[in-house]
């Protein structure tokens, strides 16, 4: 990698890291994960510079790359506590109501197709218009109709009133 590569994942990082490790400790419920997370991207874009080569801006880059990586951390720990709960090593605690909720959430988004889950991200926890999740998709406002629809038929059938609007 060259120098000016270097220096400007340097600047990329100065200016746009804090907002990457926001959405990464909402997404994953904790500093710990979201560090990791925060880390993860930056290594992946000084590893591979060319990867915002696709993307309109560097904010809808960084948005993109954590929420993918945040989802792929839900699913890794979703099969770990799986694998805990089988082996009978798994706690059960009583968590307070707003992290049940928020676990609900995770939960959910743990079960859902990769691509349905990272709309559910936009369009139910950001808030996010259909125009706005397309550009960060590059596809089409229809296409992001169809995806939520699908999204909201799925949280109906399996009873998560989250995803269900």
């Amino acid at each position: 990698m060259t120098q000016d590569a270097q220096a400007r994942v340097a600047e990329i990082y100065r200016s746009h890291a804090a907002s990457v490790f926001r959405r990464a400790r909402w997404l994953l419920g904790n500093e710990a994960d979201a560090r990791e997370v925060l880390q993860d991207v930056f290594l992946s874009l000084l590893e591979r510079p060319n990867q915002l080569d696709g993307f309109a801006t560097i904010s809808t880059f960084l948005y993109s790359m954590t929420t993918h990586a945040c989802l792929n951390r839900l699913r890794n720990q979703k099969n770990r506590a799986r694998l805990l709960r089988e082996r009978g090593e798994m706690p059960s605690e009583q968590l307070p109501m707003a992290a049940e909720e928020r676990m609900r959430v995770r939960h959910a988004l743990e079960r859902l197709p990769a691509q349905l889950a990272e709309v559910a991200v936009y369009y139910f926890i950001d808030e996010l218009s259909h125009e706005e999740i397309a550009n960060i998709l590059g596809c089409s406002r229809r296409t992001v109709g169809n995806l939520i629809e699908r999204i909201a038929d799925w949280g109906r059938s399996q009873e998560v009133p989250c995803l269900s609007k």
